[in-house]
């Protein structure tokens, strides 16, 4: 165990914690440390179970707010003398489950690349450390954690057992009045107290430098690579980003007459501002290796100045370049599945069909291969879906999901070709009633067949789905035929809505369902006069990490019908605002609805049609 250090010998720059301002006289050790309320906390989570087992701890907070230099602190003080491992991935993670070790802590700063990895960590491991008396620790931004705790499978119920401690972006009265103390003898703490914009820890780590390289860029080159750098961020891109790349990147950020100059020059012009240090080791871009001694892989954004560019651009569209760039250049498997599910999240589905169709053909992986045929089945792509599942089956016959998708697919051809006109020619447009039957793999259509054969439970899943989608048209279809349940799901629809007239209507014509949602509806009075307030106020919610405030607010901004900040959750990858938006346009009978659900839109947010 010589090649693993002790605690107490541990580099604490290798640890993830930032490289702090300079003293005048170039001192570069760390500033002295501020006790913070949650240290108690901390130390007492990691403590409660030693030395019989040990505790899997998470600190949760905004980039550069001090929760790597806190967990740093409290294990050199709890477990000074246990070895410490640092693992480079999961898989070197997953290696100790079968034969813990004992008295260790395994550090996973930026927890989110272990979770996200290829194998992804497990909770089976996570257990197997933590009995056998180990530490297992880790820091996540607060919108990671919340992605992480959002699902069901097993990385997810993983770190929602983990024991967490939040981490405040500033110092409150008590913590300010310790650093006071502090800074009559740390010039440096001294000077980032002086700060009113930042908090004490963000100005430490050079926040404020780091920005400025972006908001006052040297030229315009700069402003474009970082930008560049900072949406891949956004989109959950982890590996180094390439020269070549970040050039390739760039084009869409840069003015015309920027973008005539040979990219070489580009390249001259942003590299040394961009990576330059600003004190220490820290830069807006930082370099990485491959894994060889003397080598460049490519470089990553400094994490205070992707959180702060995120915020800026949090509903910016990415450029076409860049969506471009990422999806035919990135090499990793994790962040092409990160890369698809963004923009697919978006709409972009352009680009999210290139990127599953590498992570199919170069990692043969099976659920982007699932996730591709259902693209195709949406665009009437039916013989392309029905060769990649043949293929699948064929090279993977134990791939149930791939078989059971087969023999789905075989009866929707059965029953497009049915009702596909004959005899005419397939063209740009996908006709009407073949794009409702294609526009969820033909779940709605087959609960409809259901649904007139006198299955209950089938008809009310359907009007569950209808409701989810905004199908206001075929839900008033079904509630004047006499379905109670649609017609409740209408009312709902116009209560939310707050379509007082349309509900008044039905009242009168003897819905009891309308009659009651008037009678609330009347009761709250003007819903939306503080409709704005609570936009602002989900929002601030979702950039915390709350896990329940994107869907909140997407429902809340269907309710409202408004287009312009759904689209704007849409651009910021908002869970939930993409299905929303469809529903809204579905309630509406938009014009392009049907290549909006087939193709979705361009990087400028233009609905495309079949190409």
């Amino acid at each position: 165990m010589l090649d693993r250090p002790r605690v107490d010998m541990a580099i604490p720059r290798e640890l993830g914690i930032h490289s702090a301002i300079p003293t005048a006289s170039g001192d570069e050790d760390l500033p002295s440390y501020v006790t913070r309320d949650f240290d108690f906390l901390l130390r007492t989570a990691l403590a409660s179970k030693l030395p019989d087992r040990g505790n899997f701890v998470v600190l949760v907070g905004g980039s550069s707010t001090g929760k790597t230099r806190s967990l740093y602190e409290a294990v050199y003080e709890l477990v000074p003398d246990w070895w410490l491992i640092q693992p480079a991935e999961a898989s070197d993670l997953l290696k100790w489950k079968n034969a813990p070790p004992r008295g260790m802590v395994f550090w996973l700063d930026e927890l989110h690349q272990y979770l996200g990895g290829h194998p992804p960590l497990t909770s089976e491991c996570v257990r197997a450390l933590v009995r056998h008396g180990n530490l297992v620790v880790g820091t996540l931004w607060p919108d990671q954690y919340a992605h992480w705790t959002a699902g069901r499978e097993d990385v997810h119920a993983l770190v929602k057992g983990a024991f967490v401690v939040p981490v405040p972006d500033s110092l409150n009265s008590a913590e300010r009045a310790k650093a006071e103390e502090v800074a009559r003898q740390d010039s440096r703490i001294r000077d980032a107290l002086k700060s009113e914009e930042v908090g004490m820890t963000q100005v430490l780590a050079g926040g404020p430098r780091l920005v400025m390289c972006w908001e006052q860029p040297a030229n315009a080159y700069v402003k474009a690579m970082i930008t560049a750098a900072a949406d891949a961020h956004r989109l959950g891109v982890q590996s180094p980003l390439s020269e070549e790349l970040l050039a390739n990147a760039m084009f869409g950020y840069l003015r015309p007459r920027h973008r005539v100059q040979p990219t070489q020059d580009w390249l001259t012009q942003a590299l040394p501002h961009a990576t330059g240090p600003l004190y220490g080791d820290v830069s807006p871009l930082l370099p990485a290796d491959d894994g060889r001694p003397g080598t460049l892989a490519g470089y990553t954004i400094a994490d205070y100045l992707a959180q702060h560019v995120r915020s800026k651009r949090r509903t910016e569209p990415i450029p076409h370049e860049a969506w471009h760039a990422l999806a035919t250049m990135l090499r990793r498997r994790d962040d092409l599945r990160r890369l698809a599910d963004g923009a697919s999240s978006r709409l972009r589905y352009r680009y999210a069909e290139i990127a599953l169709s590498r992570l199919v053909a170069e990692f043969d992986d099976g659920r982007a291969s699932a996730e591709l045929v259902d693209l195709f089945v949406r665009q009437d792509r039916l013989a392309e879906a029905q060769q990649m599942l043949t293929e699948r089956v064929a090279a993977h016959p134990e791939d149930r999901l791939a078989v059971k998708k087969l023999s789905r697919l075989q009866e929707l051809r059965s029953r497009t070709d049915h009702v596909r006109p004959r005899g005419g020619r397939r063209t740009r447009q996908i006709p009407a009633e073949i794009a409702e039957i294609l526009a969820d793999g033909g779940v709605c259509d087959g609960l409809r067949q259901e649904a007139a054969a006198g299955d209950a439970m089938a008809a009310d899943r359907l009007v569950e789905i209808l409701l989810e989608r905004g199908c206001l048209r075929e839900l008033r279809v079904r509630a004047e035929q006499g379905d109670l349940r649609s017609a409740e799901a209408l009312a709902d629809l116009y209560a939310g809505w707050g379509e007082v007239e349309l509900l008044r209507a039905r009242a009168e014509a003897g819905d009891r369902a309308a009659e009651l949602r008037l009678a609330k509806l009347e009761r709250d009075a003007d819903r939306s006069a503080d409709a704005s307030y609570e936009i602002d106020a989900l929002r601030k919610a979702v950039d915390e990490g709350d896990p329940e405030a994107p869907g909140k607010l997407c429902s809340l901004l269907f309710d409202l019908r408004d287009e312009v900040n759904l689209r704007a959750e849409l651009n910021a990858g908002t869970a939930g605002a993409a299905e929303r938006l469809l529903g809204l346009y579905t309630a509406q009978d938009h014009p392009s609805l049907i290549r909006l659900r087939a193709f979705g839109l361009d990087a400028n947010g233009q609905i495309l049609s079949r190409e």
